[in-house]
């Protein structure tokens, strides 16, 4: 992640990669309309690109050099191209984008694009693993993608929040492996509660759990020494309020401490958003340099 950060930090001379002075005055509203109708945007779809980027409309004195850094439309010639590019049908781009809860739609320019398809043909396999670890507590295909799309968007607020998160995986891995939970002493499972409560947070999700639909606390669930009688169950939302995930805890994974090694998926789904979101400014950063020779 050094050198994401360095890149990142890097960022925020962008001004002076493009030889625009910060003081100067964005395009005329003219020329800006002129050029937002030939690609199809309004002035707030421009505006949201740009925040996405952390690039201010500010550092352009005119639409030439704002066409330089959003890149060239997508059109039948240059997406045959990509697909191309990375041997594949337009109907496998759509399932490896699916694949990430995506897809073409959401893609104006054919860079933007390239950058994520790069991304997520190195990260597929990785992914189809990720849920194949997740089926073993119920959660779908698209509940995977729903959770990962949603905490792509918590890094884009804030771009450091999840890298925290490869720490806390780390630190995880201390205190999971253990085969016996009665082997934990309350130290143990007061920096387990710690570590789970502290990803929580930066997931900026709300957890429940519940035995036979009563509510139970994380801190009393990982301290019971045998699995409780019923079904234990959990649920994840947004900070909205919105339903991301519904999950199920076998006995055989609670009595083995296994629902916590396999609950690092959950820890892999944030991982792979924070590299994404990295990417995807770490190869605008780039297009940006290029533009300059």
């Amino acid at each position: 992640m050094v050198y994401i950060k360095a890149m990142l930090m890097c960022m925020l001379t962008i001004p002076f990669l493009f030889n625009v002075p910060s003081a100067q005055a964005a395009p005329s509203e003219n020329e800006l309309n002129q050029y937002l109708t030939e690609i199809g945007w309004t002035k707030q779809d421009l505006m949201d690109y740009l925040d996405y980027y952390e690039i201010p409309l500010d550092d352009f004195s005119t639409v030439e050099e704002l066409k330089e850094i959003m890149g060239t439309p997508i059109n039948s010639k240059n997406l045959q191209e990509l697909l191309t590019k990375y041997g594949l049908t337009e109907k496998e781009l759509n399932e490896l984008m699916d694949h990430f809860g995506d897809n073409l739609n959401e893609y104006k320019f054919i860079e933007d694009l390239d950058a994520t398809v790069e991304f997520y043909a190195n990260y597929d396999k990785y992914m189809a693993e990720i849920e194949s670890g997740l089926k073993e507590f119920g959660i779908t295909e698209e509940e995977a993608e729903r959770f990962f799309t949603y905490l792509t968007e918590v890094e884009e607020k804030n771009k450091d929040q999840l890298d925290q998160i490869a720490t806390n995986d780390t630190l995880w891995e201390k205190v999971a492996n253990v085969e016996d939970p009665s082997q934990l002493s309350d130290e143990d499972l007061d920096e387990m509660v710690r570590i789970l409560e502290q990803t929580i947070a930066l997931y900026e999700v709300k957890m429940n759990f519940k035995v036979n639909g009563q509510a139970v606390t994380l801190k009393d669930l990982l301290k019971m020494e045998e699995p409780p009688a019923g079904n234990l169950s959990g649920s994840i939302y947004s900070t909205s309020g919105e339903l991301l995930i519904d999950f199920n805890i076998p006995k055989e994974y609670f009595e083995s401490l296994e629902v916590v090694d396999e609950g690092e998926d959950i820890l892999h789904l944030g991982e792979i958003s924070d590299d994404y979101v990295d990417h995807m400014h770490e190869e605008k950063y780039e297009d940006g340099r290029k533009g300059l020779k």
